[in-house]
């Protein structure tokens, strides 16, 4: 179990907050599978859910079961962060957390993100001012998501750490690559244990190339962190919490799902899909993941073929019970 401020979850297996992926479906399918201690949204900008655009409406949408939840706002210091902080609480967050990493345009280009790395003393000003407008009236914890630094040249992620510590952020997750890096190159297990050093006592999420259970065996091993979050490897694997929660609790090797384990889970994702968004949204999402799903399967190239020529909902589960029916047959 692990202990963030005054929640304590009950794996140490995150689904991290990834743009465009991380919709209330997609959190309740990982949820249901089992071994998500929490879940997250997708990046939140400030301005949009003050005002409460439709689209960031979309994002921050959340209901009972999609319980532990964190929301993740991003923005900088001239932005509405702390008030931000205070409507995802009365929204359903029992976590906020601050991206400080996020190195796309997108999000950095609005001076929030990774670019927060440029400015220690700011950030933390930052930090400072969203603790004291939330967690005292609210009872919820801050935390933040980190990068290892802008480049080799700019390795500030542990200073950070500290300092963010210091001024009563309750957890850092720490992706264990620079800025310059993106999403290239191997995460750095050395990196994140400079940051698990810096801390006195608060937990360090690892984060970066979760593939598998021992992937996060090695992670926690190699860094001495307090958990892992994983982010795509989720897209292809939604029951992979489940897999690491019990490698890390019991030493267990969960087999992965049979064939047509896997073609219920799909078909749950639809459903979930259909239930919280439309018709479009679930052609868009299926046609769209069908590959990460079926990424290492052998023999599902039909499927593939058929999930991304649907037109509607219906369509795809028609490909899904033809593939069904035909292991069915193989295995007979």
């Amino acid at each position: 179990m692990l202990q963030i401020g005054s929640v304590q979850l009950d794996s140490n297996a995150l689904l991290a907050p990834m743009a465009g992926h991380c919709d209330l479906p997609f959190r309740l399918l990982c949820r249901e599978l089992g071994g998500v201690g929490l879940a997250s949204t997708d990046l939140l900008n400030v301005h949009s859910i003050l005002r409460e655009a439709p689209k960031a409406m979309k994002l921050a949408a959340t209901c009972e079961a999609d319980s532990p939840l964190c929301m993740q706002v991003y923005g900088n210091g001239e932005d509405p962060l702390a008030e931000a902080g205070l409507w995802a609480v009365d929204h359903g967050a029992v976590i906020v957390d601050i991206n400080m990493g996020c190195p796309v345009d997108k999000v950095a280009k609005k001076h929030g993100g990774s670019l927060l790395l440029c400015n220690i003393d700011d950030t933390v000003r930052l930090a400072e001012r969203m603790v004291e407008a939330i967690t005292p009236k609210t009872g919820a914890p801050v935390t933040a998501k980190i990068r290892l630094g802008l480049d080799d040249g700019r390795i500030v992620g542990p200073e950070l750490a500290q300092r963010l510590e210091q001024v009563g952020i309750a957890a850092i997750t720490v992706h264990g690559r620079t800025t310059e890096q993106f999403f290239k190159g191997s995460v750095r297990h050395e990196g994140i244990a400079e940051v698990v050093a810096a801390v006195d006592s608060i937990p360090v999420i690892g984060n970066g190339d979760i593939q598998s259970p021992q992937d996060a065996v090695d992670m926690i091993e190699r860094t001495g962190c307090d958990g892992v979050m994983v982010a795509r490897g989720a897209l292809r694997k939604p029951w992979l919490f489940r897999q690491i929660q019990a490698k890390l609790r019991d030493g267990i090797d969960l087999a992965e799902p049979t064939r047509l384990e896997w073609l219920d889970i799909i078909e749950r994702h639809l459903d979930l899909i259909l239930e919280h968004h439309d018709e479009r949204a679930a052609i868009h999402r299926l046609r769209s993941g069908i590959s990460r799903y079926a990424k290492g399967m052998h023999g599902v190239w039909k499927l593939k073929d058929d999930v991304r020529a649907a037109t509607c909902s219906a369509d795809i589960r028609r490909a899904l019970q033809v593939h069904r029916e035909s292991r069915v047959e193989v295995m007979a």
